[in-house]
């Protein structure tokens, strides 16, 4: 064969390959935001609540959304990833809507930056936060609060069910938000008063 033919069924060959692999679109990212009520700057002191890192099933705390389409399984959403690991957008969400909720508190996420030991620590398991086969998505978790060097250890669970408005990965978040709003309004009311000191 003469190099001329070979330099021709080369270019064929790569101009097959790029009109047969037709690119798919890149992923849109997506964020969990909060938007409702942002706590006021107090003006004296008051005892602070941590929020740990909020947890969640290795299936959910990634970069993928998953939509469950049976009661064993899920399937990825090719359309959409978290523009952040769920626990930490989740984690913050939490905490700026407690600290609306809860004004008789300072809540703060993960650890005191002034290295003070808090005087109440909540810990936040997520069981499952993503849409069904329904179009719902069913948020499931449950908490516990104790407060530090204190008797009086609280705990108990949350359930939330949020509708999708349509079945893209940008309604899903939306029914998140809005399942994580009910969520936190039921343990904003849960939690115990702050202990005397």
């Amino acid at each position: 064969m003469r190099p001329s033919h070979c330099l021709i069924l080369t270019l064929a060959l790569a101009l097959t390959a790029c009109a047969g692999g037709a690119s798919r679109p890149e992923p849109k990212r997506l964020l969990l935001s909060y938007d409702g009520p942002v706590a006021a700057t107090p003006a004296t002191s008051r005892p602070r609540l941590i929020v740990r890192a909020v947890n969640l099933p290795d299936y959910l705390d990634r970069r993928e959304l998953v939509r469950r389409v049976g009661s064993a399984e899920i399937v990825r959403d090719d359309t959409a990833l978290w523009a952040e690991r769920p626990s930490k957008a989740i984690t913050r969400w939490v905490t700026l809507a407690l600290a609306a909720a809860r004004t008789d508190y300072t809540v703060e996420s993960y650890t005191p930056a002034d290295g003070r030991a808090p005087d109440a620590v909540l810990v936040i398991t997520m069981d499952r936060f993503e849409p069904d086969a329904e179009g719902v998505v069913r948020l499931r978790g449950s908490w516990v609060f104790a407060p530090n060097g204190r008797q009086g250890t609280a705990s108990g669970r949350f359930d939330a069910d949020a509708p999708m408005t349509g079945s893209s990965a940008e309604a899903s978040v939306l029914a998140l938000n809005a399942a994580l709003g009910e969520a936190v309004k039921a343990l904003a009311a849960a939690l115990p008063l702050p202990l005397s000191p």
